[in-house]
């Protein structure tokens, strides 16, 4: 198993909770009348958008899953690449929350797998 792509897995799953649930902006109501004031609290992207925000973030996770079930090279370098395409496309809302998932995937799609072990069974 490549460590690297768990550890992408991971930031992958992290990153979509924080996508959905961290108190992301601020959201502010003026009352107007005998009690006049504003009244500010902060917002989630799963409190604003709903439930599907789940949905568009559980994407990015299957695709680090995929390079942790598959335990090939290509696997990890497929995860690589659509982790990239889906931060770039996704820069302005949720993409930026998976940047380090995709540079620990490309890590992941970069190193040698270390050799067999051979033990003293094994001559």
């Amino acid at each position: 198993m490549n460590r690297w792509a768990v550890a992408a897995f991971v930031a992958a799953v992290v990153g979509a909770l924080v996508a959905s649930f961290a108190p992301l902006g601020r959201s502010c109501t003026t009352r107007i009348g005998p009690f006049l004031g504003e009244t500010c609290r902060s917002v989630s992207t799963f409190s604003e958008e709903g439930a599907w925000v789940l949905v568009v973030v559980s994407v990015p996770v299957l695709v680090a899953l995929f390079a942790v079930v598959v335990h090939q090279r290509p696997a990890r370098v497929a995860s690589a690449v659509l982790l990239w395409i889906g931060c770039i496309v996704g820069l302005a809302s949720v993409g930026i929350f998976f940047v380090p998932a995709a540079i620990l995937m490309t890590v992941a799609a970069a190193v040698a797998p270390p050799p067999p072990r051979v033990g003293l069974a094994g001559k």
